[in-house]
């Protein structure tokens, strides 16, 4: 309000549904652009060359073509990119610990998010390693994550792993009470949403992520292109439990995990 004027866009399903919101800020004639997530850096990337870009969280930058390395980005794009194998691996392995007695695995996922292809894969991967099955669905929206649950319900899942997404934050509640209702622990990579009722999550803290971004915003203002701005990994990485959520699932969390948690919501 006093020397920055944010402008914020969110699109109304996916972004090929809304094309028009990358079209309409690009005419507010912005100095830089933060874009959480893979398809909202892919449909900026795309329209816009001429205005630097700010990524958050985006899981494969090279090879979706954002930057050319992530020591040397060399065009309008930098940020903060995600290691999602290592992420889903070590999230699986968690889960595992959590719940003894799992032999198959849910996942959720959104298809418009080309990041959750990439997770998927290495989900799946770290999954089979632990001798566990796999049942996916997709959802996107509140009845899809209804039509999910349901249906990861009645495969006997013994709990699901919601891919990270944004509509999964956006979404946090619903899911949270659509896995209690079907009594299916759940994990996440995003506080947010064990805060909104899941069972745990392990990944970047997304608040770091933004704050990381605002250095790269601060920068670019001030004359250095992005360009010449490497592309970070996150600095902050939490895991967090909710224990009421685990009391209300039966879920007995072994006090080795307890113990190296960073954050047990009471």
């Amino acid at each position: 309000g006093q020397n920055l004027i944010i402008e914020v866009r969110w699109p109304k399903g996916t972004f090929d549904q809304d094309p028009s919101i990358v079209t309409d800020l690009a005419k507010t004639n912005v100095d830089v652009i933060v874009a959480w997530a893979t398809p909202a850096v892919m449909a900026v990337h795309r329209a816009i060359s001429a205005i630097p870009i700010v990524m958050v969280s985006v899981g494969d930058p090279v090879n979706s073509g954002f930057v050319a390395s992530l020591a040397r980005p060399g065009g309008n794009v930098t940020g903060v990119s995600i290691i999602t194998s290592d992420l889903s691996a070590k999230l699986i392995g968690l889960f595992a610990q959590m719940v003894p007695a799992m032999r198959r695995i849910g996942f959720v996922t959104n298809s418009h998010n080309p990041n959750v292809a990439l997770q998927l894969r290495a989900s799946e991967e770290a999954a089979r390693k632990l001798g566990l099955e796999s049942q996916v669905v997709e959802a996107s929206t509140a009845e899809e994550f209804k039509r999910g649950f349901a249906s990861l319900k009645t495969a006997s899942v013994n709990g699901v792993v919601v891919l990270s997404d944004p509509v999964v934050v956006e979404h946090g509640k619903t899911i949270a009470e659509l896995a209690l209702a079907a009594q299916l622990p759940t994990a996440f990579q995003r506080r947010e949403n064990v805060v909104a009722g899941g069972l745990f999550s392990y990944g970047g803290n997304l608040a770091a992520q933004f704050a990381q971004a605002a250095h790269y915003v601060d920068r670019i203002l001030k004359g250095t292109k992005p360009a010449e701005l490497p592309v970070e990994q996150p600095t902050q990485f939490d895991f967090v439990i909710n224990i009421n959520t685990a009391k209300a699932l039966g879920v007995a969390v072994p006090t080795a995990l307890l113990d190296v948690a960073s954050e047990v919501i009471e």
